[in-house]
Parts: C-alpha cells; structure tokens; sequence
C-alpha cells in the first residue's frame, strides 16, 4: 500500500490515516517499535496522517513514566505524529481513559440494536459453570444465560443493584479477516465467545475501545503485530455492527530472539531506551527494525538506509510474513555502518554526554581538537558510542603508569634503552603535529628499525607503551597527534622512570 485512498469506516473517503497505540504500562518495546515504524512509514509514504493513541485503560500498571518513555524513545527515533495526546487533535481526546462517554455512545448504540446486552454472571459462578463443562468434556463458551433472561429478571437484577458487564452479542456464520499480507482469514463464529466490551466497573474493555477509536479517529489502515490477529475477528465483527467498514489490516510477524522464541528480557536489552543508553545511533536501530519482515525488493541487495529513504521506498507489498529473528551482530554491523557516515566532530557531540554519564569529567573537559583526536584515535573499533569510552581513557592516563603487562612487555626488550632514545630523537620537540607529520615520525622509526636490522616491532611496542603505560591502543600517529612531540618525548622519559623503578623493586623482592 502506497499512497491511495481507500474507502473506510461510514463510506467517506479518507486519505491514508494510520495510528500506533501503545498500552502505557512499559517502556518502549523493540517490538512496538517495529510497529510504530512500520505505521509511520506508510503514511509519510503516502502523504497520510499518523495518530499517536495510549491505551491507558488498565488503571494499575499504566504510569505517565511509562508514557513519557513512548513518547521520547519515538521522537529519538525521528518518528513524529500529527494527532495525539500531547499535540491534539480533531479527534481527541488521544487517550481511551478521557473517552469512555464516547465509548458510552456506542455502547447504547449496540444494546438499543439487541447486539449487546447485560451480564450479571458473576467470576465465581462463570467459574464454576465452566468447571462443570470441563469434567463434561465439553468445550466451554459463555451460555447466554443472561442474554435469555426474561425482562422482569433483568429488572430485579437492576433494581437489586447487582453488578453487571456488558457482552457482545456474536452473530451466527463466518466473519472474514481481510488482511493485506496474509489474504482472507475465515472465522466461524461459533469459535468466538460472547465477548465482554464493558467491565463491571463500567471501562470500555479491549474490543470495543480499539474498534470504536478506530471508526471516530478515521483510521484507513491498522497495521500491527500478528498476535492480534485473532482478536481481528471480533474487531470486523463489531466493526460492522455498528455500521462501519473495517480498515484494511496487516498483521506482521512477532520479534523474536535467535532460539526462536519471542523476544524478552531473557535475550538481553528489549526497549527502545535501553538501546539508547547502550549508545546505538537511532538511525541504524530505525534502519534495521525496518530490515526485520522488509527489504527493498528481489535482487536489491541494499542494506543501509536512512529514515529519509525508507520513507519513500518502504511499501507494504514486500512485507514478509516470515518469523523475525533478532540479530544483535546484524545490529552492530549496521550500527558501525552508519557510525563511519559521521563525521569526528558530530561523533564527539554523541560521545561526550556518555563520558558525563559515567564520570569521565576529565575527558570531556579536554580542548576540542584534542577531544576529536582522542575520538577519531579509537572510532574504527566502535560499533556503538559507548564502545569509545575505555579506549579514550588513556589520553588521559597519568605519565609513569604502567601496566602489569607493559611492565612484563618493556622487560622483554635487551636494547630497550637505546629504542627509547631513538624514539625521543625522532620526535624532536614540536609541540604541535599533524597527520602527516605524526605519520611520517613512525615511518622514520619503522627506517632505523630496518636499518639496524631490527623488526619494527622492536621500536614501535616499547614507543606504544613507554608514551601511554599500556600494551594495546590507537595508531601512534594519533598518540603523537594527540600530546604533541615534546609531550610524548617526557612521557617517554616518565615511563621509563617508572620502568626502572619497578624493575628494581622486583630485583629487590627476589633478592629477599
């Protein structure tokens, strides 16, 4: 589907009009994500209009954290909404907790029709009754008890005060599902219970709220996950009780981890927000939910995409109806992908409020071009913004630190003295280098190795750890790019203090 207008709802013609309407009662899933995407997609594809809802009607677990989190992890994103709670709306409100005199509306409308009517069955006595149809063996359905009660017993019920729900009254025959990307569903509706649509405490339940938002807010398209697709059923059934064309649907698969179940918190991180603080770019997790049931087309072996592109390309004719399975290493890939699209400055930019976060104040305090150095040193093992933090740790670590292993490491070197003059010769005392001067001083280096027969290794370890105190790290031109020649050539002479000092504490100790 792409870009048409279709005939929905009271027979008027909309243009494409699609909503994505989370339960507040958790944060941002991977999975409601996908969706929301998904919805977002076919109407910016289509020149349409995205309705932002919130089931909000289960009192206890919803939270207005929980909506803030939806809302932020969305615009993060970059997915925005034309209708909904915190813009408004010709439809409003955009919450179904503010609707239910609407939902009252149409209520009165099917129990005026004798498609609805009163339930004063109680839990303990459904309960019961449907014990009794078990040990009969026997499959249980509601009975109708209360649909077959005789006026004057309705009004005792009423008059006595006895709490009550509201059922909808399931027609006899077959109700079809037409779904867009698994064809005609068929439904006989002797499957499908006498459904409750209003709770004893007088709340719009589930079936009713969805299909009565849907007919007032003019969706054209409901495009959600197929674990809704038996509930699609009931929502055509009262879709035309209530004298409206259902919408055109696509239920999509589920998300679900590399066993093959769906995915939970048991596979690792599941909401949006946690993705954020892991420091994965919001394009390339957008870029590959996209991925997860789409793909551009036979033959089109493209991978990367912007949000700008999948807009117009996306279309929910090469949707696939296929198990979505999870990839963490797919994400990471596709996340280093669009990390080497930024540039080291927009990189520091995202970087710098995670060395905040975590307490690297001194880092984050550096000049600018030192800053961008550090990052542009280590940006090549990144697959995500947090994955530069422990490496730029050591453009700030104290001169005459050394590590266990660089201690071990230096003590393997007989001519380790003489390396380490050679190194401070070569850097001379400029204070400040570029790339190709810092490029050409470890060329230099990598010439007198040569020339004395040595491996360049020989020079470029003990340069590596007598400037950082550490055995592994950036290319030195960044090292020497980042301190300076003169600043390398002291911290050379620290370290090498400080080799010497531990060499002959150790002599010492083994002396003892």
């Amino acid at each position: 589907m792409r870009g048409k207008s279709m005939s929905v709802n009271d027979g008027k013609r909309y243009s494409t009009r699609v909503r994505f309407a989370p339960s507040p009662t958790g944060k941002l899933h991977l999975g409601s994500a996908r969706t929301a995407l998904f919805n977002w997609l076919v109407a910016r594809g289509a020149g349409g209009s995205m309705v932002l809802r919130l089931e909000d009607t289960d009192r206890e677990r919803s939270s207005v954290e929980f909506e803030r989190d939806i809302m932020d992890s969305m615009r993060w994103m970059g997915l925005d909404w034309d209708e909904g709670p915190d813009v408004g709306g010709p439809h409003g409100p955009y919450r179904q907790s503010e609707r239910i005199d609407i939902y009252n509306e149409f209520v009165q409308r099917l129990l005026a029709g004798g498609k609805a009517y009163k339930c004063w069955c109680s839990g303990d006595d459904l309960e019961e009754r449907k014990r009794v149809a078990i040990q009969d063996k026997k499959a249980w359905r509601y009975d109708r008890k209360c649909a077959a009660l005789t006026s004057s017993e309705r009004a005792t019920l009423e008059a006595d005060g006895v709490p009550f729900t509201i059922r909808f009254r399931v027609p006899e025959g077959k109700v079809v599902v037409e779904d867009s990307l698994r064809g005609s569903v068929e439904v006989d509706t002797s499957e499908i219970d006498d459904f409750i649509i209003v709770r004893s405490d007088g709340t719009a339940g589930f079936h009713l709220a969805v299909v009565v938002d849907d007919i007032t807010m003019e969706i054209t398209n409901v495009i959600r996950g197929d674990d809704h697709l038996t509930n699609a059923a009931r929502h055509v059934l009262l879709f035309e009780a209530l004298g409206a064309e259902p919408p055109t649907f696509l239920h999509h698969s589920l998300l679900f981890g590399p066993d093959g179940t769906k995915l939970s918190k048991r596979h690792g991180a599941t909401s949006i927000s946690d993705y954020r603080e892991q420091g994965y770019l919001p394009e390339a997790l957008v870029n590959y939910l996209a991925l997860l049931s789409w793909s551009p087309g036979a033959g089109d072996e493209r991978e990367i995409f912007t949000l700008e592109q999948l807009a117009g390309e996306f279309s929910t004719e090469s949707v696939s109806a296929s198990k979505a399975i999870f990839d963490i290493d797919k994400l990471n890939w596709i996340d280093r992908q669009h990390m080497k699209t930024r540039g080291d400055r927009e990189l520091v930019d995202l970087v710098t409020p995670f060395l905040l976060q975590t307490g690297r104040e001194e880092l984050a305090a550096l000049p600018r071009d030192k800053l961008e150095i550090a990052l542009a040193a280590v940006r090549n093992a990144m697959e995500k913004l947090t994955d530069a933090l422990e490496p730029m740790d050591l453009f700030v670590r104290p001169a005459g630190l050394l590590s266990e292993k660089a201690v071990a490491q230096l003590g393997k070197y007989e001519e380790l003295a003489e390396a380490l003059d050679i190194c401070v010769e070569a850097l001379g005392r400029d204070t400040f280098v570029d790339r190709h001067t810092a490029t050409k001083i470890v060329e230099s280096l990598r010439s007198v190795a040569k020339e004395r027969g040595w491996s360049a290794k020989k020079i470029l370890m003990p340069f590596r750890i007598a400037v950082t105190g550490l055995t592994v790290g950036p290319d030195l031109p960044y090292l020497i790019m980042f301190w300076g020649c003169a600043r390398c050539a002291d911290r050379i002479e620290a370290n090498r203090q400080a080799f010497e000092r531990v060499t002959q504490e150790l002599r010492e100790e083994g002396e003892k």
